[in-house]
């Protein structure tokens, strides 16, 4: 164990005991994917500071645990959503949450320079080779009224709103509307509409229809 203690467990001349308590010293030194929040703003949206938000469970020379709270890791690589060219992109602000993912072996190389790259040196399951995924949610922060039936990008309060379903595209601002679908282009903000369909062009102001 480290610092020369040796785990209350091992103190028994019982050797299941003995390899349970050597694999599970082995496992708790490991990192592994876990929540975590922005500690500050991403200065230039591709790398994150995080702060891990599960403690890590440390054991004392007389077998007693202790919850210790994980240091900031700098200079996190951000994932996000991308191939073929396109790419989604989201404004990282201090306080989101998301997880952290590491990696096996070191990545100082591969995120400098790209392509292939020797590890730099023999570390393996360090914490700080490690991607940050941003939008994994704890319940307390999960959206509110989340569509199942389509896909959307959207502000968390739901004021700004783009919608894809097998029906229509949508984009909705406050009171504002437009959608497209394939029966008509639709626009709308309080109470007046505009339709576009393949016969008709619909104009309503107030309780004026205008039928071209």
């Amino acid at each position: 164990m480290a610092n020369g203690s040796i785990d209350i467990r091992e103190r028994f001349a019982d050797e299941t005991e003995l390899l349970e308590t050597v694999v599970d010293g082995v496992l708790s030194r490991l990192p592994k994917a876990g929540p975590v929040t922005l500690a500050e703003d991403s200065a230039d949206g591709h790398t994150a500071k995080l702060q891990p938000t599960t403690k890590a469970i440390t054991r004392k020379p007389d077998g007693t645990t202790e919850e210790v709270t994980l240091p900031v890791m700098p200079d996190v690589p951000v994932h996000f959503m991308g191939a073929g060219g396109i790419t989604t992109t989201l404004a990282l602000k201090q306080g989101d949450e998301g997880f952290s993912v590491p990696a096996a072996l070191g990545i100082d190389g591969w995120h400098q320079n790209g392509g292939v790259q020797s590890p730099g040196d023999t570390r393996q399951h360090a914490m700080w080779d490690a991607v940050f995924v941003p939008g994994v949610r704890s319940d307390p922060n999960k959206l509110k009224g989340v569509s199942t039936n389509s896909t959307q990008t959207r502000t968390d309060d739901k004021q700004t709103v783009h919608d894809v379903s097998h029906a229509a595209v949508t984009a909705v601002r406050e009171q504002s509307a437009h959608q497209v679908n394939g029966m008509a282009v639709q626009s709308q903000k309080d109470g007046s509409s505009h339709v576009v369909d393949a016969k008709t062009i619909q104009h309503v102001a107030s309780k004026i229809l205008l039928n071209c």
